[in-house]
C-alpha cells in the first residue's frame, strides 16, 4: 500500500487512536477560538496575525514561497492560485499530486516526504509560509521547529475534524486571498445545493463511510466532522445505529466483525479497501455477504485516493467528489 496516505485514507480510520492521540491541544484551541471565533484575526492588509489550533502566528507580508504539507493544503492552495514551491508527495499517484489538486504541481514541486518532516529540505526551499492543516501528526509534533523556518498554519481546531469551509477561509486569509476563498466556498455550496435539488430523493437517506485496513474495519461516525457535513449538504445523514458507536479518535469508531450487520442501517455505504482481491475478500466476510446493502448493490468501494478525499472534503474538491460518488448517490435517490 502507498504509504503517504496510510495515516489518512488508509491509516487514520484504522489506527486513529494511535496516530492522533496527543497530537492536538483541543483545550487551548477552544480557549483561543472563543476569543477569535473565526480563527481569523486582523483581517485586512499584511502584516496579519492568525490563530489556529497550535498557536498564533504573524505573517509579515503576502506569501510568495509557500510549502504545503497536507492533502487539503495542496488542494486548497492550488485552487487559490498560491505560489507553491514545495509540496508533500503522494506516492500513490504517478505525478505525486493528491487527487483534487488542480492545476497539478510540477514534479520539481512535489518532492517532500508526506509522512515525516525533512527540516533541511523544507529550509532549503526558503518558504515564507508553511501550510499543514491536514498534514501527518509528525508535522504537528514538529510545529515549533517548523515555526523557526517560516510562519506555520496548522489545523484550526482538531486534525481532520475541521470543516473544509473553515480550512479554506484560514488558508485564504494566510495567503491574502480572502475574496478568492469566499468565491471558492460559495461555488462549492452552490454545487452541493444544485446536486441536492436535482436529486430530491436523497433527502432523508442514510450513509456509512469507512474502510478495512490490516484486517480491521473502521467507520467515520462523527456527526460534526467534515465527511458528515458534506453528506448533510445533500440531505443525507448517518444512521443512529452508527452514531451510537463509541468514537475513538478523528471521528472514527471500530466496527467489530460481529456487528457488521449495523451497516444495513444505511441506505448506501462507501468503503475503502486496498490490495489485490481486497474487494472480494471484504465481500466474503460472513456478515457482509448477507447484507441488504450487498444484495441491492449499494455497497460501493473506493480507492485509496477517493477514500482520502471523502475523509477530508473541502471546497476545492467538491466537483470531483460529486463526480466520483455521483452514480451511487443518484442510485440511492431514485
Amino acid at each position: 500500500m502507498p504509504r503517504p496516505l496510510a495515516a489518512f485514507a488508509a491509516g487514520v480510520l484504522a489506527t486513529a487512536a494511535l496516530v492522533l492521540t496527543g497530537c492536538s491541544d483541543s483545550g487551548s484551541a477552544a480557549s483561543r477560538t472563543t476569543a477569535d471565533p473565526g480563527g481569523l484575526a486582523r483581517q485586512g492588509a499584511f502584516p496579519l496575525t492568525l490563530t489556529h489550533g497550535q498557536g498564533e502566528v504573524t505573517i509579515p507580508r503576502k506569501p510568495e514561497r509557500v510549502v504545503v504539507l497536507g492533502f487539503a493544503d495542496a488542494q486548497i492552495a492550488a485552487a487559490l492560485g498560491a505560489p507553491v514551491v514545495g509540496a508533500a508527495r503522494n506516492s500513490s499517484s504517478s505525478d505525486g499530486n493528491w487527487l483534487g489538486v488542480s492545476p497539478g504541481y510540477p514534479p520539481k514541486v512535489v518532492t517532500l516526504d508526506a509522512l515525516n518532516p525533512n527540516l533541511e529540505k523544507i529550509l532549503a526551499l526558503r518558504p515564507d509560509l508553511i501550510l499543514m492543516t491536514t498534514a501527518q501528526p509528525a508535522f504537528g509534533e514538529a510545529y515549533e521547529k517548523l515555526s523557526a523556518v517560516a510562519p506555520v498554519i496548522s489545523y484550526k481546531n482538531k486534525l481532520l475534524q475541521d470543516s473544509g469551509d473553515d480550512l479554506t477561509r484560514l488558508i485564504g486569509r494566510a495567503l491574502g486571498e480572502d475574496a478568492k476563498a469566499e468565491r471558492l466556498i460559495a461555488k462549492s455550496r452552490a454545487r452541493l445545493a444544485e446536486f441536492a435539488a436535482a436529486h430530491p430523493g436523497l433527502k432523508g437517506k442514510t450513509y456509512a463511510f469507512g474502510q478495512e485496513y490490516a484486517g480491521s474495519v473502521h467507520t467515520v461516525v462523527a456527526t460534526d466532522g467534515p465527511t458528515a457535513r458534506f453528506f448533510a449538504a445533500l440531505g443525507v445523514r448517518l444512521p443512529d445505529e452508527l452514531t451510537g458507536l463509541r468514537i475513538e479518535a478523528a471521528g472514527t469508531a471500530e466496527l467489530p466483525a460481529e456487528r457488521m450487520d449495523l451497516l444495513d442501517s444505511a441506505d448506501m455505504a462507501f468503503f475503502g479497501v486496498y490490495g489485490e482481491d481486497a474487494e472480494a475478500d471484504f465481500l466474503k466476510r460472513p456478515l457482509v455477504s448477507g447484507l441488504g446493502l450487498t444484495d441491492r448493490g449499494d455497497l460501493h468501494f473506493l480507492d485509496i485516493n477517493e477514500s482520502g478525499m471523502l475523509l477530508g472534503p473541502n471546497p476545492a474538491v467538491t466537483d470531483l467528489l460529486l463526480a466520483r460518488l455521483g452514480p451511487a448517490l443518484k442510485k440511492a435517490a431514485a
